[in-house]
C-alpha cells in the first residue's frame, strides 16, 4: 500500500510539472507575439536616455539638433516630450512607439551615431491611479511645455515593511494630493516606470515656488519618498546658441 500511494504521489507531481511546462511554453509564445515584430500590438511609451560622450571635435549643439530632426522625422513613434538636461549633453525623450517594428529606426541610427542610449517602459499616472481608485483625468496634466525653466522629478516610494495593502494606500494617498496640486494650478506630466519595486513615478514640470512648496509639503508628510530633481529645457526652443 505504501509503495502504491508514493507511485500516485509522484505521478500527480509529474502531472503538476507536466502542467507548469506547458503553461510556461504558452507564456513564451505569448511573450514572444507581444516582444516580436508583430506591428499590430498595442501601443508603449518609453523614456529614453540619449548621452553624446566626448569625442574630439565633436559640435555637441549640432548633434542635439541633429537628435531632435531625427527623432520628429521617426515613423510610427510619436515624441510625447523631448527634453535637454541642462549642463549635460543628454537628451531625455519620452515616446509613444505606435508599432513595434519601427523601433529599430530609432536604435539603429543611435548605434551609428556612436550615442550611448538606455530605454525603460513607462505607463500614464492616470492609469495606475485608476488601479488604485484614483480618479485623475488625463487632461488634468500637461501634454506640452513652452519655454520656461522645467525639471524632472524622479520619486522613489519604498516599502518600509508596509504590506501590499499599506502600500497601495500610501500611493492613493499620492495621487489625491497630486490632484489638489494640479487644481491649485500646478502644470506637470506623470509617468510610472513600468513593472518596477518599489513604484517610481517621473514628473516633468515647469520649476515655480508655489510648485516647490507643494512638493516639499508632500516629502515631510508621513510616508515620505526618496526624489532625484533634474533641470532641463524643452527641445523645441533649445538652438545651442549663447544668450
Amino acid at each position: 500500500m505504501r509503495i502504491f500511494n508514493e507511485l500516485v504521489v509522484r505521478r500527480r507531481v509529474l502531472e503538476i510539472n507536466d502542467f507548469a511546462t506547458m503553461l510556461l511554453f504558452v507564456f513564451g509564445l505569448v511573450t514572444l507575439s507581444v516582444l516580436g515584430t508583430n506591428c499590430d500590438r498595442n501601443a508603449l511609451l518609453y523614456r529614453v536616455d540619449i548621452s553624446l560622450p566626448p569625442k574630439e571635435g565633436r559640435d555637441e549643439a549640432s548633434d542635439i539638433l541633429s537628435i531632435k530632426d531625427t527623432v520628429n522625422g521617426l515613423t510610427n513613434i510619436s515624441v510625447l516630450f523631448s527634453f535637454k538636461e541642462l549642463g549635460n549633453p543628454r537628451v531625455v525623450l519620452v515616446l509613444d512607439v505606435e508599432k513595434a517594428c519601427r523601433w529599430n529606426q530609432l536604435t539603429q541610427y543611435l548605434s551609428s551615431s556612436g550615442y550611448e542610449y538606455s530605454s525603460r517602459t513607462l505607463y500614464h499616472c492616470s492609469d495606475y491611479a485608476k488601479e488604485l481608485g484614483v480618479d485623475i483625468p488625463k487632461d488634468m496634466w500637461e501634454t506640452s511645455f513652452g519655454d520656461e525653466e522645467l525639471m524632472i522629478e524622479q520619486k522613489t516610494f519604498p516599502f518600509n515593511d508596509l504590506s501590499t495593502v499599506d502600500y497601495n494606500l500610501k500611493m492613493r494617498w499620492k495621487f489625491e494630493k497630486d490632484i489638489g496640486i494640479l487644481k491649485s494650478g500646478h502644470k506637470a506630466a506623470c509617468f510610472r516606470t513600468l513593472a518596477e519595486y518599489p513604484v517610481q513615478l517621473m514628473y516633468f514640470g515647469p520649476i515655480k515656488p508655489s510648485g516647490i512648496e507643494a512638493i516639499e509639503e508632500v516629502v515631510h508628510a508621513p510616508g515620505n519618498f526618496e526624489t532625484e530633481i533634474t533641470q532641463i529645457q524643452n527641445l523645441d526652443y533649445y538652438t545651442g546658441q549663447c544668450n
